[in-house]
């Protein structure tokens, strides 16, 4: 036999051997002996230099993996794999606690309860090893799926929408850099690590923005070491195949030295986070044969949390996600103007898909890769799910990764390649979830760069309605009910750009009190329309 095929027979007969026990690493395996085109996320792997290592999730009435099983040393310990190449010489991974494996480019790290928020503090760049059972609910992996025709005059005027100063604005509102207005006053962050309050406001300002949009959001909560954390979910049903799910997503939190206190997080992940809210933006009005998720992942920053719970969740509710298209610093170069997708071989359709539209429609150049690693598109190709990552090619250049200095002034001259990079996968987002033609054969209009929100919501007996403008506009802001009869008007007259605050009491034109139920204050402008759902409780 070949060493492969003595590999496979051993593998096979591991594979049978024992009761599922956690945490083994499998020298000289491969991902594919051990998943066997099965992939769940019951099993999952990572495959190393030296081999696979592999975290049994399947329960104790599941057939087991033998090799070298790493025993837990500390009772509730959590298990991490740490990126070498991005620690600093300095840190010793023992000082956290027991180091179960060495690779040439990992550490596989067991943290005890004690020193957990020392090693998360440490800013390193880590996978979290989840050891909680699940369900196999195997299925096997599809190779590619079918893709839409596209009309290319519909896919260019859509990816056209996208515009660098919304792009911008919102990355420096996140970050720190400018104030944004949310909950009736101005909030400037300066950290979204995972368990802060400018975490909390940025999560909640990214929901409303959503919402405002115009689309079904949900914070989806979990908790991460023993703090709550939610995901932005904001979806786009599908009009053809709405059981099919295309997701476009990144992470929001941020980490560095001084995690609870200061990580602007510009390049990793502000960058990211603005490509994903600007493709929400430009596709508000548009339809498309697929259902379109855009999630905003928390925790990723202390080991791909905000992804992984996605990922466990939807493959337990037997959710159909085709496809993940992910972005993680997106808006930094030296000497390469472009970008990696990084991704796995089973995917080339999908990778190939995006450099396709790096391609055609922008300026930029790419590279495939082909090692997944420290990202959220990790747990989708655990779970056999279609999925890249889109990174800047210098990445791993960025002087300033995990660094209080990760701001937007240190990127403010390079944001343009995010916004190409954000071209390229609006439009890989059109051709794999179906970017259809309206029926006038001219697309819908993006939203456009007015802002709206109101606090308390749900209120009684009044909410605070805040709008933003990039420029000047004559408009009026009203409410509605639910069959649209008009409530009252709020605000009317010519706006300067800037922040506007105004009250709703309740109340009809006539000044009489109107019923508990759901409202919507709609904001016209020359600049266009937004909408926020508004729910009064008596």
């Amino acid at each position: 036999m070949t060493k492969r095929l003595v590999l496979a027979a051993v593998l096979t007969a591991l594979i049978c051997a024992s009761a599922a026990a956690g945490v083994h690493f499998l020298p000289d395996a491969t991902r594919d002996q051990v998943v066997m085109n099965r992939a769940s996320r019951a099993l999952l792997t990572w495959e190393l230099p030296e081999g696979v290592l592999v975290v049994d999730r399947r329960g104790l009435d599941e057939p087991g993996l033998s090799g070298r099983e790493l025993a837990p040393r500390f009772a509730d310990g959590q298990w991490y794999l740490v990126d070498r190449g991005r620690a600093a010489a300095s840190v010793d991974p023992a000082t956290f606690g027991h180091v179960h494996l060495t690779g040439a480019t990992t550490w596989v790290v067991e943290v005890p309860p004690t020193r957990l928020e020392a090693f998360l503090g440490a800013a390193l760049s880590i996978q979290y090893l989840e050891r909680a059972t699940m369900a196999p609910a195997d299925h096997a992996a599809k190779s590619e799926i079918a893709v839409p025709i596209v009309d290319p005059e519909q896919k260019a005027a859509y990816v056209d929408a996208l515009d660098q100063d919304s792009f911008d604005q919102l990355l420096r509102e996140i970050t720190g850099d400018v104030a944004f207005w949310h909950d009736g006053g101005p909030h400037m962050v300066s950290t979204r690590y995972y368990n802060t309050a400018g975490n909390d406001e940025v999560t909640e300002y990214l929901a409303d923005k959503l919402a405002g949009y115009g689309y079904t959001v949900e914070l989806d909560a979990f908790t991460a070491s023993g703090h709550p954390c939610r995901n932005v979910v904001a979806t786009l049903v599908g009009s053809e195949t709405p059981d099919e799910i295309v997701v476009v997503g990144g992470h929001f939190d941020s980490t560095s030295e001084s995690a609870g206190s200061l990580a602007p997080g510009a390049e990793d992940n502000g960058s990211g986070t603005s490509l994903v809210m600007e493709l929400a933006r430009v596709s508000v009005g548009q339809q498309f044969e697929r259902t379109v998720q855009f999630v905003l992942f928390d925790a990723e920053e202390i080991g791909l949390r905000g992804s992984q719970h996605f990922v466990d969740e939807a493959v337990t509710e037997g959710r159909t996600i085709v496809a993940a298209i992910t972005a993680d610093m997106v808006a930094y170069y030296d000497n390469n103007y472009g970008v990696i997708i990084e991704g796995q071989t089973e995917w080339e359709w999908l990778m190939t898909a995006m450099a396709d539209n790096v391609n055609s429609l922008t300026d930029i150049s790419y590279e495939k890769t082909y090692h997944s690693w420290g990202s959220d598109h990790v747990p989708f190709q655990q779970a056999g799910i279609a999925a890249f990552l889109a990174i800047d090619q210098d990445w791993s250049d960025y002087p300033y990764y995990h660094r209080t200095t990760d701001t937007f002034a240190n990127i403010a001259a390079t944001t343009p390649l995010g916004l190409q990079i954000g071209r390229a996968a609006a439009g890989t987002l059109a051709d794999v979830a179906g970017l259809m033609s309206t029926t006038t054969g001219a697309p819908s209009p993006a939203v456009p760069l007015v802002r709206l929100a109101a606090y308390p919501n749900p209120f009684n007996p009044v909410t605070t309605l805040s709008f933003s403008l990039d420029v000047p506009a004559s408009g009026e802001l009203a409410v509605y009910d639910v069959s649209g009869r008009r409530i009252t008007t709020v605000a009317s007259g010519d706006f300067l750009a800037g922040e506007h605050v105004v009250n709703w009491t309740g109340v009809d034109e006539a000044g009489q009190a109107v019923p508990s139920g759901t409202y919507v204050a709609r904001l016209r402008t020359s600049e266009g329309v937004v909408s926020q759902k508004l729910m009064l409780v008596q």
